[in-house]
Parts: C-alpha cells; structure tokens; sequence
C-alpha cells in the first residue's frame, strides 16, 4: 500500500513579511519555513547594545569625513541572493550604506553582518555563514561569544575570496571592522558582563 505524503507549501518572503507574529518572538523565514528565533540572553543583549553603540559612533564620524550615510541596524532583516523568494533571516547587527527607505523592511547590501553566539541557537548561527557570505556587498562577518570574550572575523581578502579560516581574536586582542572604521579592543565590549 502506498502513502500519499502530505507536502506543506513553501513560504514566501511577502507571505511571511505579511503574517500577523504577536508578542516579542522573532521569526526568520528558512528555505520557506518559518523558524523561531530564541529570546536573546542578557549577555547577548548587553553585547549587541555595546557593539551598536560603537559601531553607530564610528559610522557617524567616518560618514561626516567622508559625506557617506552609512548605518548600523540593530536585528537587521537580510534578503539573501540565493533563493531570495524563501529565505529572510535576521542578523542580530549589520553595516550598510544603502538609502533608508521606510517600504522596505530589509537590507540586501550590507557590509558587515554580526551575529552574537548564544548556546542554544548556536549551530542556526553558524549556518548562516554561507547564507551570508553568498551575498557579493558582504566583506566582514563577525561572530561574537557570548559566554566569553572571544570573536571570529571573517573578511574578504584582496583577491575578493573568504580565507577558510577566520581570524580569531581572545581577551586583550584588538578588533578592528574595516567595513565601520571601528577599531577597539575587544575586552572593551565585554566590559559590562564581567568576564
């Protein structure tokens, strides 16, 4: 006897774009399902209020030097080049010199994506690397830990081309974002979680 197997449709990015999500969860839209994100820890919050901050001051200056409008986004909705009608995922920051526009609810060029490691959401984080590093505007991907103070960066090299290892930064190191003009020590944005 043979089952009939029953196919659930694809979401698409409108589709989920228009659906009504209440309260404060966040949804990611993956290969046409909707996927709910964890409440963020914290840690997670304190480190992604603190990056923020100095990557929003560090834009503010390099824009008024260079007459750019760059901006930094906090939970920054992403519409990936690969299979864009199904995928919608949500970078906990993002750089990008696009115009504001207020009809749409996304980025489809940033310059940096972060995304701030917690241990239950970790391995859906990590996947996003690929998602990210597809897209052609993207030269730095950040991955922040937040159990203790250590990042990996991941940035394009002069040949355009990912190295297949990122540079991984611990303790007293220096991260400097090209993309923001940011450059700190990275002891610096743990500062308030006391490790």
């Amino acid at each position: 006897m043979s089952r009939a197997l029953r196919i659930t449709p694809m979401v698409t990015v409108d589709e989920f774009l228009a659906m009504p999500f209440g309260g404060d969860s966040q949804y990611e839209l993956v290969d046409g399902e909707v996927v709910a994100q964890a409440h963020p820890s914290r840690a997670h919050s304190t480190l992604q209020g603190s990056l923020a901050r100095h990557l929003g001051n560090a834009l503010a200056e390099r824009n008024r030097r260079n007459g750019q409008s760059c901006a930094a986004l906090t939970e920054a909705g992403i519409r990936p080049h690969f299979d864009p009608t199904h995928n919608y995922r949500v970078a906990d920051l993002a750089v990008t010199c696009e115009p504001f526009d207020p009809d749409i609810p996304y980025t489809t060029a940033p310059s940096l994506l972060v995304e701030i490691l917690s241990p239950t959401e970790e391995k859906a984080q990590r996947a996003k690397l690929h998602v990210y590093a597809a897209m052609p505007s993207v030269r730095e991907i950040l991955f922040l830990d937040s159990r203790t103070v250590r990042a990996e960066l991941h940035r394009r090299d002069a040949d355009d081309r990912w190295p297949a290892a990122p540079q991984v930064l611990e303790g007293d190191a220096v991260l400097t974002l090209e993309t923001a003009g940011l450059e700190l020590p990275l002891a610096g944005l743990y500062r308030d979680l006391g490790f």
